[in-house]
């Protein structure tokens, strides 16, 4: 008689993959709590926005002729923008502000620009094609405007038009972040809307904190041990932010809640409500941990969704052990425009020391060494195998960079058990990106 196995589907992309586990060797599956869901989103991003421009004083500011820069996420996430920005814009319409005084800027940090396609998607059609949308242009030097240094030395250098702006508001999407602790709130405006100098300065300062801790990643921890988020708290201040919009989604990206405030304000208030909602726990750590990425935008390369995962799994493996990835990498290993950089270093695969020492000399960028760190302290520090099911990446691509390749789930699944035997124990997280592991005692 066959053993009794448990069915577990794992997003990928837009479809759905099926592990069947060995109900036995089973620890445990980790799933984001149920969170509830608000019956009209529209209804309530309207009443939070209104609510967020009168608080932060916007309401005082907004006339006509002032200008206004709504900084926005990139196709990297899935933030609802096609949602908040009609109603931002509508809203700051009725205070008088004019069409020809808004500008939109994709805070894609260091990521490469977004397509014209990708900022319809993003936007809508409607708003992208009546106002300007502008990417942020980290190397382009002269359209940064230096505004100040932060008091750990960050000089804090932003795009013109949002530094030049009378109202500044960004959007964002709250969720456990390997290098910041959640993602949104001040994030928008650093790595959004920085340049190069500015991003690189702040996100060095993760080599020390990561090197006391003895981890992967910075996921889930905030100030004040998080010297990298009060950092761009700061420099978010610096560069007069007047209001961030941060939403929660679930995991079939319903909206949860929505926050608008001042950027400290408003991200805090979300975090704490999101918390409860995706901490997670395994009983013990597993030989075999079956991780989705869990959202299609961070599925867009090895690069985004790979350190979402690896950043919270070590919490996890037990060393030696296996991950499996599920990712589809639809736009390979990075993203970003630097992606052949990014890729040599896969291939070098410095130690985690190696890339305190590297990043810290700036002989790597911040953005990218911290993502390194993640799948580097699993395979140098761990001693652990990392299989990527994937579509965007083939076996020869994923070898080269230490990690190995599978079509599917299951016949992963299968190997690995095969390699561990009868004894191995496996945890599954569907949706990696969106949770935030922590061990039972």
């Amino acid at each position: 008689m066959c053993a009794e196995r448990i069915p577990i589907d794992i997003p990928f992309g837009s479809t759905r993959q099926r592990v069947e586990v060995p109900a036995g060797q089973l620890a445990g599956v980790c799933w984001p709590a149920p969170a509830p869901t608000v019956p009209n989103p529209e209804e309530h991003l309207r009443r939070v926005i209104q609510e967020g421009l009168e608080r932060t004083g916007i309401t005082r500011k907004a006339k006509p002729g002032a200008r206004v820069c709504l900084a926005v996420t990139d196709r990297t996430r899935s933030t609802p923008n096609q949602q908040i920005v009609p109603i931002l814009i509508d809203e700051l319409e009725k205070l008088g502000i004019r069409d020809e005084d808004i500008t939109i800027m994709v805070g894609v940090g260091m990521h490469a620009a977004d397509s014209p396609e990708a900022i319809e998607a993003n936007l809508g059609p409607a708003v992208a094609r009546r106002f300007p949308v502008l990417n942020n242009e980290p190397d382009n030097q002269p359209v940064m405007v230096h505004l100040g240094t932060t008091s750990l030395g960050t000089p804090v250098e932003v795009h013109r038009r949002f530094a030049e702006a009378d109202i500044r508001i960004g959007t964002g999407l709250v969720n456990p972040c390997m290098l910041a602790g959640w993602s949104a709130g001040g994030k928008i405006v650093l790595p959004g809307v920085a340049s190069r100098r500015c991003i690189y300065e702040n996100h060095k300062r993760f080599t020390g904190i990561l090197a006391e801790l003895h981890c992967s990643s910075l996921l889930g921890v905030m100030p004040p041990a998080n010297i990298v988020r009060s950092d761009l708290e700061e420099a978010a201040d610096i560069a007069g932010i007047d209001m961030v919009v941060d939403v929660l989604l679930d995991a079939g990206r319903n909206l949860v809640a929505a926050f608008a405030d001042a950027h400290l304000p408003a991200h805090r208030a979300a975090v704490e409500f999101m918390r409860p909602y995706v901490e997670v726990a395994l009983p013990e750590k597993v030989d075999i941990m079956i991780a989705g990425v869990g959202d299609i935008g961070y599925e867009v390369s090895l690069f985004q969704g790979g350190s979402r995962v690896c950043g919270g799994v070590d919490r996890y493996l037990k060393p030696g052990g296996t991950l499996i990835l599920v990712n589809q990498c639809r736009e390979g290993i990075y993203e970003g425009f630097e992606h052949e950089e990014f890729r040599q270093w896969m291939r070098e695969m410095p130690t985690p020391a190696e890339l305190r020492r590297l990043t810290e000399a700036l002989e790597i960028g911040g953005e990218k060494s911290c993502v390194l760190y993640t799948f580097s302290w699993l395979l140098h520090e761990m001693k652990c195998r990392i299989v990527v099911v994937a579509e965007g990446m083939g076996p020869a691509e994923l070898h080269e960079v230490h990690l190995e390749y599978a079509a599917h789930v299951q016949p992963a699944l299968e190997a690995a058990l095969a390699e561990y035997g009868p004894g191995a124990s496996v945890g599954v997280m569907p949706y990696g990106a969106l949770v935030l592991p922590v061990l039972q005692d």
